[in-house]
């Protein structure tokens, strides 16, 4: 069977997640375990990085769009990179250091055959060895059918905190996405349930687990949160902040009203086609019991700027930024996300769209 890397529809992935460099996709232990094995796999990928890296600096200095679009088009692909790095790990499969190689082709070249490959490996030659956390954590985002079989056999096998931990939260993380698209009512409680049991496992035992540097135990708590507090049904928290000229809002004032809560920011490029969506829509229920209120994640500066340029015409929260007290209590994964709130305060839609809100409110 082939497995196939998830594309999960994501509008726009958080910028911290963006940014993370390139290196990262190696294993965390790669530099405490630096046997022959991780060295040679190690050298061939830092090849390629350096490769990469030194073109997008010619991307960034180009002075004009058409300079640009050259640099762009010599991108160089990871598949050689990616022959080689797997040749190596089976040249060195018995040793610990190829993890650093199968954590690689997990993370950075599932489009290639090499990548699949891998994706085997993680889950049998390679499923109860050290170092490969950060690529198992990835596995949240596949399909269920090629992510939960590879996930609990590191559960099963891997004596490791660090794996254990990353495949426990991935399954967690993988229930948790199949009860927010399920459709029937008794699957999607069973999901929940499923997802909360695992979670706890990660808070209960691995609170001490740090993966890319992030406490995986926080994650956890947050999506546990979320899944109590923020599901669809749920009464939403209370929000009060202030917007960026430093005027309280509170959600619990409009009370009696439709609310959409959209979280935005100007660096987003998606959420630049969501917002004249929004604007439209808070002009067209102005005077109704419906209103637009936006959770921006600029800092003040720049939120004023995207304010002006996009003439955005609702109210805004400041969180200044991706991970500000409201964002982090939404536990929001992507930007632009939409909620519509009911008058009593109740979650009716989530990671929704406009033209889906419209056609809830019609049917009202």
């Amino acid at each position: 069977m082939t497995l196939k890397a998830a594309s999960p529809a994501l509008p726009c992935l958080l910028v911290a997640s963006l940014l993370l460099p390139l290196a990262s996709c190696l294993s965390e232990t790669a530099a405490a375990s630096p046997d022959a094995a991780a060295q040679a796999i190690q050298a061939v990928i830092s090849e390629y990085e350096d490769t990469v890296r030194a073109n997008t600096m010619k991307i960034i200095e180009a002075k004009t769009e058409e300079e640009k679009n050259k640099y762009r088009a010599t991108v160089p692909s990871a598949e050689p990179c990616a022959k080689k790095v797997l040749e190596l790990v089976r040249k060195h499969a018995d040793q610990l250091g190829s993890a650093v190689g199968v954590a690689w082709l997990v993370r950075s070249a599932t489009a290639f055959p090499e990548g699949q490959v891998g994706l085997q490996m993680l889950g049998t030659t390679h499923a109860a060895m050290p170092g490969i956390a950060s690529a198992v954590k990835t596995l949240e985002y596949y399909p269920y059918e090629v992510g939960a079989p590879i996930l609990q056999a590191v559960r099963s096998k891997n004596p490791n905190l660090p794996e254990k931990a990353a495949a426990t939260y991935a399954l967690g993380m993988q229930h948790v996405r199949r009860f927010e698209a399920a459709t029937d009512p008794k699957a999607a409680e069973e999901d929940k349930a499923k997802a909360v049991q695992y979670l706890q496992e990660v808070s209960g035992k691995y609170a001490q687990v740090s993966i890319e540097g992030f406490p995986i135990a926080d994650q956890a708590g947050r999506t546990m949160f979320e899944l109590v507090n923020l599901s669809v049904g749920s009464t939403c928290p209370e929000i009060e902040g202030k917007d960026v000229e430093g005027a309280p809002i509170k959600l619990s004032d409009h009370r009696g009203q439709h609310v959409v809560l959209l979280f935005w920011g100007g660096w987003c490029h998606a959420c630049h086609d969501t917002l004249p969506q929004a604007n439209e829509f808070a002009a067209q229920m102005a005077g109704k019991k419906v209103t637009v209120l936006g959770i921006n994640s600029d800092v003040p500066e720049e939120a004023r700027k995207a304010y002006e340029t996009y003439k955005v015409n609702f109210r805004n929260w400041s969180d200044g930024t991706t991970s500000g007290p409201i964002t982090s209590m939404f536990n929001l994964r992507s930007f632009p996300t939409l909620y519509l709130i009911d008058p009593a305060g109740k979650i009716l839609l989530k990671n929704t769209n406009f033209q889906a809100i419209r056609a809830h409110l019609d049917n009202l």
